[in-house]
């Protein structure tokens, strides 16, 4: 019997249009033969499924919709909202709530990789290499000479918690420092301030395959511009993606052991990717996304694909992992 599967998505944050489109790539490859596959849009005004053109409300008492007459529950929550509140754990609490299950990782994984401060704090503390960072809040007072006490020009200002690089800024000068505070903080509560570590930037996708935690093909980022920022990334397209990257083989298997380490040792499901520098033969992580982008461009699905996974056996099998 085919399961019924709620493809979420949509969010409350500028990362919207990218769920958006990450939802209609996972129905257009999941299997129709398995899995009758719903879009369900979450709005910060209302949760709708939407079916040909219709909108059905969905009832939050037990995550149901009713469309022509027909109530519609489902086996499992296909994760594809990137933002608030997909990848930061709420919608998980909700649905553990339920007893729903859902592709992604759950509620402490999520909250945790979505604060980038957080995520550094422990995984340095499990002996991962990590940028050298301060966080500033909307509430703090902070001064432009307190913050270059601590963190040497230039350096990356980006929101705290978030994804898609939105709010980012690469900062040379003194002077362009509060401006980029200012910018992150439109997006968020807090930003980080991060040295800049000059190298090679990579990313590697990891999930649970089978059974198995698999590192997929590691892909290196190479710029076109200062910043892998939103535009960049979906915009402009001013960036070149090489996969499987041009590293050395011996940083390739320690970034995949390293990712497939970190993806254990904090206890994620589903698909996540881990972002990193190169800078003299050293691995430095950047951030961890726990709901990583399904979209046609997006770099998991190259890395899924290099490593012999169709998106259609990509997305079958996270649903599959949830279920079992």
């Amino acid at each position: 019997m085919k399961k019924n599967i709620a493809v979420v998505t949509g969010g409350y944050s500028g990362e919207a249009v990218i769920s958006l489109q990450s939802a209609d790539q996972v129905m257009k490859h999941l299997d129709p033969a398995k899995y009758n596959c719903y879009k369900v849009i979450l709005t910060k005004d209302k949760w709708i499924l939407s079916q040909d053109g219709k909108e059905y409300s969905i009832d939050k008492n037990d995550f149901s919709a009713t469309a022509a007459g027909k109530k519609i529950k489902f086996d499992c929550a296909f994760m594809a909202l990137h933002g608030t509140p997909g990848e930061d754990g709420k919608l998980q609490g909700y649905f553990d709530m339920l007893g729903m299950p859902y592709t992604s990782s759950g509620v402490v994984q999520s909250a945790l990789t979505f604060s980038k401060s957080f995520t550094v704090a422990v995984l340095s503390k499990l002996g991962v290499n990590t940028a050298q960072s301060i966080v500033v809040s909307k509430n703090d007072k902070a001064t432009v000479d307190h913050i270059l006490a601590q963190i040497s020009l230039p350096c990356f200002v980006k929101p705290n918690e978030g994804g898609s690089s939105l709010g980012a800024s690469k900062v040379k000068g003194k002077d362009e420092l509060m401006p980029a505070v200012q910018k992150g903080l439109k997006e968020g509560e807090e930003v980080i301030i991060e040295e800049f570590i000059e190298g090679t930037e990579i990313t590697c996708g990891v999930v649970r395959y089978k059974g198995k935690i698999k590192a997929l093909a590691i892909t290196e980022i190479v710029f076109k511009t200062e910043i892998f920022d939103f535009h960049a990334k979906y915009i402009d397209k001013a960036t070149e993606e090489i996969t499987p990257a041009r590293i050395p083989i011996g940083i390739e298997a320690e970034c995949k052991n390293l990712s497939e380490y970190i993806y254990k040792s904090l206890g994620c499901k589903g698909m996540i990717r881990i972002d990193y520098i190169i800078k003299a033969g050293k691995l430095f992580l950047l951030e961890v996304n726990s709901i990583p982008g399904m979209t046609e461009r997006s770099l998991l699905p190259q890395q899924s694909r290099y490593a012999g996974i169709s998106e259609k056996e990509l997305y079958g099998n996270a649903i599959e992992e949830a279920l079992s």
